[in-house]
């Protein structure tokens, strides 16, 4: 009986550990499409620390939820673009099954520095022209401006920008979903945990019934 405890123990112990992990795992895969011209990125749980709205029908990536919030990252470090990781309220946002063809917009626009004009007749720098990433709109009233990575840094520049095309799934014209990699292998783990708990629930009845064999032999 004793023996029979232990098992039923270790099987226990072996589904806590596995059910959690592979739940961790598929969290980590998922992605949300904002659903309006204002969802918008936070740096914190709090509508005031807006950077930009999510250009319309692109993509974060969920890292963690937290009730009326995601945790996310947006973009990736890929030429002038670098991965940023923020909030976003889930009323903006609608989730995607599998990994999205297109995530994230990658828009470089030309960002241009020019020299005061005051200095009478001395001959002055022309236009500088650099490139610039967009990564979405911030709306201040009737203006807007677009949040931008620039030589090293993040700022805004005057102007929305929005002149993207949609991201819209492969039903409505657009790309289509595509389950991710990873899930191959998850569904692998999933399986062997399953194949575990039944050779451990074939060997704990096996020994059940031997034991009771041996000490009821006229059973």
């Amino acid at each position: 009986m004793k023996r029979l405890i232990i098992l039923l123990m270790i099987i226990a112990c072996m589904l806590c550990t596995c059910g959690p992990q592979l739940s961790a795992d598929a969290e980590s895969y998922r992605y949300a499409r904002a659903n309006a011209k204002t969802a918008y990125f936070f740096t914190d749980k709090d509508i005031s620390t807006s950077l930009f709205a999510v250009p319309y029908t692109y993509c974060v990536e969920i890292l963690r939820d937290e009730g009326d919030w995601y945790y996310v990252r947006y973009g990736a470090d890929t030429g002038i673009y670098r991965t940023i990781y923020g909030y976003c309220r889930k009323s903006d946002f609608d989730v995607v099954e599998g990994t999205p063809e297109v995530t994230y917009l990658y828009k470089a626009i030309t960002v241009t520095y020019t020299t005061g004009d005051d200095t009478g007749s001395l001959p002055v720098l022309d236009e500088i022209n650099v490139e610039a990433a967009f990564y979405g709109t911030y709306y201040s009233g009737a203006t807007a401006y677009s949040y931008v990575y620039c030589q090293g840094s993040f700022g805004y520049i005057p102007g929305a920008n929005d002149d993207y095309p949609l991201n819209l799934p492969d039903d409505e014209g657009g790309g289509t979903d595509e389950p991710p990699p990873e899930e191959e292998g998850m569904n692998v783990g999933l399986i062997s945990a399953l194949v575990i708990c039944a050779l451990a629930a074939a060997a704990i009845a096996m020994l059940y019934f031997t034991t009771r064999k041996k000490i009821n032999p006229d059973a």
